[in-house]
């Protein structure tokens, strides 16, 4: 997108944080609700269904003006005439539906920054967001429908078939295979895969909460976790050496020992100082990919530290605004609406 130069490329490879997160919560919610309803009687898909609407609720109003905003810019950033921006709309009626990590109307001609070739998408960091729909919904239902099975078997297995190398060519792991190959969405995958492991450090940590650790103990883990966080912010933002699937081994162990809560640096950045800035990154993270794209080519900014800084600073006023609209005119409308 920004010729061979892409600021923070690293950043790539630390999604899977996101998604053990992501992964780690839903167990929280599914184990409330199962206790919540354990006299009551509901199909798999139900309860699955209920989720989805939770989620939706709380996510979808900002996934959709993200991606206005998204269509928006990358009309601009591709210099498509005004007059032709509802047929791009309308081309990409699958995102607007929540369904990117499926690939569902990928190649549809939709129109994009990450490339200037038709699989392009208006905000391609939202297929986070679509995971968080689509695969949370299937792990949801598994666990609805075979806790013991998903947990023991579906969740760790498919995890390590998926992070498994080809064993023929010993290039890239499973779940990165299946999108060279054609055969599997590569995003589902590891959202699933990784989802999954977030369910299993839940199940991990609840069982190891009932254990007092020692000062000694907290001080080895701070090492760890100092040292796990240090390399994966270095590499976020100037892009190591270090192969992906080693900084993915790096994120797991720093998410799982910031879940545990521990150590002394996750108690640091666990202080209520910090709740604001944590939930202003999802938006900033929604709105900063097709930002960056038109700055550099609409705008001209190629100097690299400069386009950074920039991006941060006008990235950072539209995620505050949005932040304000969803939390204090949207949310309370929707609210308003289902008490009514």
């Amino acid at each position: 997108m920004i010729g061979d130069k892409i600021p923070c490329s690293g950043a790539m490879d630390i999604i899977i944080i996101f998604y053990i997160v992501s992964g780690y919560f839903l167990m929280s919610s599914y184990k409330k609700n199962k206790e919540k309803r354990k006299d009551k009687k509901s199909t798999p898909a139900a309860e699955a269904g209920k989720y989805l609407l939770k989620r939706l609720k709380g996510l979808y109003p900002a996934f959709l003006i993200a991606l206005l905003i998204g269509l928006v810019l990358s009309n601009i950033y591709r210099e498509i005439p005004i007059k032709d921006w509802p047929f791009t709309a309308i081309d990409s009626i699958w995102e607007w539906l929540g369904t990117i990590v499926t690939s569902l109307g990928i190649g549809n001609n939709a129109y994009g920054l990450y490339t200037d070739g038709a699989h392009a998408l208006m905000n391609g960091p939202l297929w986070f967001i679509s995971a968080i729909f689509i695969v949370g919904y299937l792990v949801y239902y598994l666990l609805k429908k075979c806790e013991d099975l998903y947990i023991g078997l579906i969740a760790p297995f498919s995890f390590l078939l998926a992070y498994g190398y080809f064993h023929i060519n010993g290039i890239s792991p499973m779940w990165y295979e299946t999108m060279l190959g054609g055969y599997l969405n590569q995003a589902f995958v590891q959202a699933f895969v990784c989802m999954g492991l977030g369910v299993l450090f839940n199940v991990i940590i609840t069982k190891l909460k009932t254990h007092k650790f020692s000062t000694t103990a907290k001080f080895l883990l701070t090492i760890v976790q100092v040292i796990c966080a240090g390399i994966v912010v270095y590499h976020t933002l100037f892009t190591t050496n270090f192969y992906f699937t080693t900084i993915h081994a790096l994120c797991a162990i720093l998410i799982f020992l910031t879940l545990l809560n521990e150590d002394y640096l996750t108690k640091l950045l666990n202080h209520k100082i910090w709740k604001y800035p944590g939930k202003l990154a999802l938006y900033i993270y929604m709105l900063h990919f097709p930002i960056i794209g038109v700055l550099y080519k609409s705008f001209n900014i190629t100097n690299i530290p400069c386009l950074a800084i920039i991006t941060v600073v006008v990235t950072l006023g539209l995620s505050m605004a949005l932040m304000v609209l969803i939390d204090h005119v949207i949310t309370p409308w929707l609210n308003r609406k289902k008490e009514a």
